[in-house]
């Protein structure tokens, strides 16, 4: 409670202070007296940025801020464009206290905004900006503004406003996410070739659009250029920075201003602005964090940049501004003060209800073209699919073993049954669903770990001749925290008679230094004097669980003298250092970490390849199993083994790892606990006689004689079942 109120004091200390210094806003003007940072600014554009998501254009056209405090007084929408044909929103306005033209381009819908930016890490530089030489950008950003109807509205609406109000409007435009990205090539079409001189660009959470070439250019054009930043904001990240490659990269464009959140208990208390250095990608200011986060890129000053309602396309808007508005031949819908251009039709009324609706009907012609089209892709693929092997594999030089898919489809289930909570099921566990690959198995050892909420399992595999040991993840239901936890997780733990290698102290633990350890290796004993000493060992495990199977293995080696060991998890994190791995693949070569597309905790801890022989390191071999689909519906998926070196960036370090989903799903199966409750477990009355505790409370189930150290479990309940 002290340290709390101690921590408390100290960040109010700290806010007084920033406070007192620039109202939390550091500004620097560089030698070439390039334009300042101005904080109001900022917080009365991120509200023009903000109005741009209204799906209502009634309101929007007469859109004024009453939580603004007065800091868009007097502003007046005069142009809304509504691109129906590409779902995208833009408007045109004056603000007069500020004597200029706003011109704001709406960004991506949040409910789709995982796929987009999972789209935005393949994408390539693909089209060279006209009259610049080396000059590229992103095709996608490029078109959505200068080859569809945004662009000859927008200058119209700016020409009309400029008879109207008069010349000497300067031009302020904004827009967030991928309206950052259209602002910024408006605001260069401004001036190239609309020879604009007084143009100020300002944008929200924008993803990167061109290479160094580019941003070259666009800064000695378009100087009074800021780039604001939300902390950990994903997008800004987006297309990739490859530092290994400055000219064939994408590379933002100057100036960074880096809005970094200061937070105590969960509460921000102030943001502080840091005005970035002149080269675009400064590696202090965003590019100093992991951009990782969605809900930063969806709020910027405390104000919410996204639409009302999941339907993007779908506007509303009365009958009463039908006379400010028109359609062109394509259906696009255009809101004006000014007179419509003759080219244009009248907007007729679409119901009786006082309310004319526009929603993007999936169902037109060119959409049925598309569908049509997906279905014989999807014909081609599975003629494909039949010429292509579904799993590529192959053997290395050195001989190293062959992964076998069906022995992964086998493993994960045997992973999955280490999730049930119910130890009666789990002892007289059977697969139905598996199709006699279990057939024959049987649980041997059951151990749970009330201590440290751990759960393990060692049973025989008669068919595959084999030892089954599995071990319990991390639940679902908790696997945010852990997963933002591995984010600052140290090498912290050398491991026993291995010089150099580093481990992770905590999954080290959580096999070594529990009760899991001593049970394992009994049960492993026993089973072997039962069923036969040449049998095989095969340990697997899922998430956390995996990477306790990978120490477990390791120990089997190089403690117990086994030989025949085999290790294959499902979506385990990294666990320890390059060293580490390396010893780990001499020891154990027969091992494959099987990694479902997007899964997020493959990726953690992070893998800094500035730093190789200082951070995490996997060991191989990986199997990337990547997903085909067409219309979001998965035709199948593609296994690809990886490189020896653990690292191999082609597969799964080749995308962004960002999906929990991916990982709790491996080859169908779900791997996570039945009941939010993880360590919660029941126990029918039947099987105490199989079962004992420790001193300490952890719980065995075993089928053969129990250790003279244990206690007899005594019934909790009269229910007939013993719950703990």
């Amino acid at each position: 409670m002290g340290q709390k109120r101690l921590l408390f004091l100290l960040a109010v200390f700290t806010f007084l202070v920033s406070s007192s210094y620039g109202r939390g806003v550091l500004k620097l003007k560089s030698d070439d007296d390039r334009p300042v940072y101005n904080h109001t600014l900022a917080v009365t554009l991120v509200e023009y940025a903000s109005a741009v998501y209204e799906s209502d254009l009634t309101k929007l056209f007469t859109w004024t801020c009453e939580r603004c405090n007065g800091l868009t007084k007097d502003f007046e929408v005069i142009e809304v464009i509504f691109d129906v044909e590409h779902c995208l929103q833009a408007y045109v306005g004056v603000a007069k206290d500020l004597n200029a033209i706003i011109i704001a381009f709406r960004g991506t819908q949040e409910h789709s905004i995982q796929n987009w930016v999972s789209d935005l890490f393949w994408k390539q530089l693909d089209l060279n900006y006209p009259d610049m030489p080396d000059a590229m950008v992103h095709h996608g950003f490029y078109s959505a503004y200068h080859n569809t109807t945004l662009r000859p509205a927008v200058l119209d609406a700016i020409t009309q406003v400029k008879k109207v109000y008069g010349a000497n409007f300067n031009i302020i435009v904004t827009g967030h996410s991928m309206g950052g990205a259209m602002a910024s090539f408006c605001g260069l079409d401004l001036v190239v070739n609309e020879d604009e001189e007084n143009v100020q660009v300002m944008t929200f959470g924008q993803p990167r659009v061109g290479n160094a070439a580019f941003a070259s250019y666009y800064s000695l054009l378009v100087p009074n250029t800021f780039r604001i930043t939300h902390d950990r904001d994903m997008v800004p990240h987006l297309p990739p920075y490859y530092y290994y490659f400055p000219q064939k990269t994408y590379h933002h464009f100057p100036t960074e201003v880096w809005v970094k959140d200061f937070s105590f208990s969960n509460f921000v208390l102030f943001g502080l602005e840091k005005v970035c250095d002149n080269t675009g990608e400064d590696p202090t200011c965003s590019r100093s964090v992991r951009g990782n986060s969605i809900s930063d890129h969806l709020r910027y000053f405390g104000v919410e940049l996204k639409c009302e309602s999941w339907r993007q396309c779908s506007i509303v808007m009365n009958q009463d501004m039908e006379r400010y508005s028109r359609k062109d031949s394509r259906g696009n819908l255009f809101l004006s003060r000014t007179v419509p251009p003759k080219d244009v039709v009248k907007t007729s009324s679409l119901s009786k209800t006082g309310i004319s609706s526009l929603i993007w009907d999936k169902r037109d012609g060119s959409s049925c073209w598309q569908f049509l089209f997906a279905l014989f892709h999807l014909h081609v693929v599975e003629v494909m699919m039949k010429l292509i092997p579904l799993i590529l594999k192959f053997k290395s030089d050195d001989g190293r073993p062959v992964y076998n898919h069906t022995l992964a489809i086998t493993l994960v289930e045997y992973t999955s049954a280490v999730y049930m909570s119910d130890l009666s099921e789990l002892f007289t566990w059977t697969c139905e669903r598996c199709n006699g690959l279990t057939k024959g198995f049987e649980v041997i050892e059951i151990i749970v770990d009330v201590e440290h909420c751990l759960q393990a399992y060692v049973g025989v595999a008669k068919d595959l001749n084999a030892i089954i040991i599995a071990f319990r993840g991390t639940q679902e239901h908790s696997i945010q925290n852990w997963v933002s936890d591995l984010f600052w997780k140290q090498l912290d733990l050398n491991y026993p008679d291995m010089p150099d290698a580093m481990v992770h102290h905590g999954f080290y633990s959580a096999y070594h230094n529990t009760t899991v350890r001593p049970a394992v290796l009994d049960a492993v004993k026993r089973a072997k004097e039962s069923y036969g000493a040449n049998l095989n060992i095969m340990v697997t495990g899922h998430s956390m669980g995996g990477a306790m199977a990978s120490f477990c293995a390791l120990d089997l080696v190089v403690n117990e003298g086994e030989e025949n060991v085999q290790v294959m998890t499902f979506g385990q994190p990294r666990v320890g250092n390059a060293a580490f791995a390396s010893y780990y693949n001499l020891l154990v070569p027969n091992t494959f970490r099987i990694i479902h597309d997007h899964d997020i905790v493959p990726h953690l801890p992070p893998y800094y390849h500035l730093f190789p022989q200082k951070t995490y390191h996997h060991f191989p071999t990986e199997v990337w199993l990547t997903e085909l689909s067409i219309l979001n519906i998965v035709i199948r998926g593609v296994e690809k083994v990886c490189d020896n070196t653990g690292e191999d960036p082609t597969c799964s370090r080749s995308v962004m790892g960002n999906s929990i989903s991916d990982h709790l799903t491996y080859f169908g199966v779900e791997l996570m606990g039945e009941t939010w409750r993880q360590c919660n477990i029941v126990m029918g009355h039947e099987m105490e006689s199989y079962s004992r505790k420790d001193s300490k409370g952890n719980i065995f189930l075993s089928r053969t004689v129990p250790s003279t150290d244990v206690i007899k479990t005594k019934s909790i309940s009269k229910t007939g079942i013993s719950s703990l």
